[in-house]
C-alpha cells in the first residue's frame, strides 16, 4: 500500500470483512481542483475500489489522508442547472426542516443564498472546511470550518442538518450517523440532496465515484441504514435533471434494520471505470483527426477521470472554465493551466473542445458556441464508449 493511504478492511456500510477487489486505476489524482502551484512528484495515487457481496456497496480500498482529498475548497455551485436544483431542495427544505439549520458542506454558501431566495428564515449555519464564499451569501448566515463530528454539531445547536450532495463524501458512514444521532434533538431531521450512484454510474458521471465520493451505495441500502439507527424516510422526491433524489428523515423506531434489496455492486462498478478507459481511448482516435487547437473542458474531476483512464494530456493546449477561481491555475494531477474562453477561444486556430460536463453539457456547449460560433464541441456523451 502507498504511504499515506489509509486502509479500509472492513465494509463501511454494513462493517462485513469480506471485501472483494474490483477494479485499480493506477494514478488519479489526489484533490479535484486547481492549484496556484507547480506540478509535485506524489499528485496521483492507485485507486482501488471493493465490493462487498454482504449488503451490495462498494468503496474505495485505501483512501489518502483527508487533508490532501479536500486541500483546499474547489466546488464552486455556479451555473443554471446548480441554481434550478439549489431552488427546488429549498423548497424540499421549506416543507420538512425544522429549527436551527446546519448545513454540513455548505460549500460557497449558494444553497443557504437559495433557501433565503425561496423565503426561509431559519438561523442557518455552514459547516465546512475551506469554504469559498459566493458573492451573494446572506449576512446572517454564519459559516464555521470544520467537519461532521459530534462536537460541532452540539455546539452550533442544531436541530436539523441539512448535507447537499455531502453524504457521499463522508468516510465513515456508519460513524458519522451515530454522531447525527447522538447530536440531534428528540425532534431533529436529516435531510439530503443525495446523488442518485445507481442511476450516475450507469449513466458514466465522472462525478460518481473518485476520492471525494469513496462509497458506491443505492438508495435502498442507504435508506436502510438510517433506519439502523432510529431514522423513518419521512419523504423521498427525485430531481430528474441531474438524477438527484431529495430525502428527508425523522426520529422513529430504533435499532431494527430495514431489510434492503442486495445486488452486487462488482459489474456495474468495473463496467462504470472500464467504459471511462474505453471512452479515453475512442476521444484519442477522433483528436487525431482535427488539424486545429485542441481544449478540455471543465477543469474539473470530469477531466481528470478521462486523464486517468488514458486519454492523452499532450493533445491539448488548455483547459477552459467559465469559474474565475481556477483561471490561471492548474489543474491538480496535471500539467494544464486553466484559461478564460472568451479569451482563448478568440485567436484559437480552428478549435475543438472536448467537453465532459454531465448535466451541464448543454448549457456549456450554448455558452462556447455564443462565444465562438465555429468551434467544434466533442461531448464525451457522444462517443461511443
Amino acid at each position: 500500500m502507498s504511504a499515506g493511504l489509509t486502509s479500509r478492511d472492513r465494509c463501511v456500510l454494513c462493517d462485513n470483512a469480506g471485501l472483494t477487489p474490483l477494479v485499480t486505476l493506477p494514478a488519479v489524482p489526489i484533490f479535484q481542483g486547481c492549484v496556484p502551484f507547480d506540478p509535485e512528484p506524489d499528485e496521483c495515487v492507485p485507486m482501488t475500489w471493493s465490493a462487498c457481496e454482504a449488503c451490495g456497496a462498494a468503496q474505495i480500498a485505501a483512501l489518502p489522508p483527508l487533508e490532501r482529498i479536500y486541500q483546499a475548497g474547489h466546488a464552486t455551485g455556479l451555473g443554471q442547472a446548480w441554481a434550478r436544483h439549489h431552488a427546488a431542495f429549498s423548497a424540499f427544505l421549506l416543507e420538512h426542516a425544522k429549527g436551527a439549520i446546519v448545513d454540513v458542506g455548505g460549500g460557497s454558501g449558494s444553497l443557504a443564498a437559495a433557501y433565503r431566495r425561496a423565503g426561509g428564515r431559519a438561523r442557518w449555519t455552514i459547516l465546512e472546511p475551506n469554504a469559498l464564499r459566493s458573492p451573494d451569501l446572506p449576512g446572517d448566515v454564519e459559516v464555521v470550518d470544520g467537519f461532521l463530528d459530534g462536537a460541532s454539531l452540539k455546539g452550533l445547536a442544531a436541530t436539523s442538518v441539512v448535507m447537499c450532495h455531502m453524504l457521499e463524501h463522508v468516510v465513515a458512514p456508519r460513524a458519522a450517523l451515530a454522531a447525527l444521532t447522538a447530536s440531534l434533538p428528540p425532534d431533529g431531521r436529516i435531510v439530503l440532496a443525495w446523488p442518485d450512484l445507481e442511476l450516475w454510474v450507469r449513466n458514466g458521471l465522472a462525478g460518481a465515484l473518485n476520492f471525494e465520493h469513496g462509497i458506491y451505495v443505492p438508495v435502498p441500502q442507504l435508506v436502510a441504514l438510517f433506519a439502523e439507527f432510529g431514522w423513518v424516510l419521512q419523504s423521498e422526491r427525485i430531481w430528474p435533471e441531474n438524477h438527484t433524489v431529495f430525502l428527508a428523515f425523522a426520529r422513529g423506531h430504533t435499532g431494527r434494520p430495514v431489510a434492503a434489496p442486495v445486488a452486487s455492486a462488482a459489474p456495474v462498478v468495473a463496467s462504470y471505470f472500464e467504459r471511462f478507459r474505453t471512452c479515453a481511448a475512442a476521444i484519442n482516435r477522433r483528436l487525431e483527426r482535427h488539424d486545429g487547437e485542441l481544449f478540455l473542458m471543465p477543469a474539473s474531476i470530469y477531466v481528470q477521470i478521462l486523464l486517468a483512464s488514458g486519454l492523452d494530456e499532450h493533445r491539448f493546449s488548455a483547459l477552459l472554465d467559465n469559474a474565475p477561481i481556477k483561471q490561471s491555475r492548474r489543474l491538480y494531477g496535471t500539467a494544464l493551466r486553466v484559461a478564460v474562453p472568451a479569451e482563448i477561444l478568440r485567436s484559437a486556430k480552428r478549435p475543438l473542445v472536448v467537453l465532459n460536463g454531465g448535466a451541464h453539457d448543454p448549457e456549456i456547449s450554448a455558452s462556447l458556441r455564443g462565444l465562438r460560433p465555429d468551434v467544434s464541441i466533442l461531448c464525451k456523451r457522444e462517443v461511443a464508449c
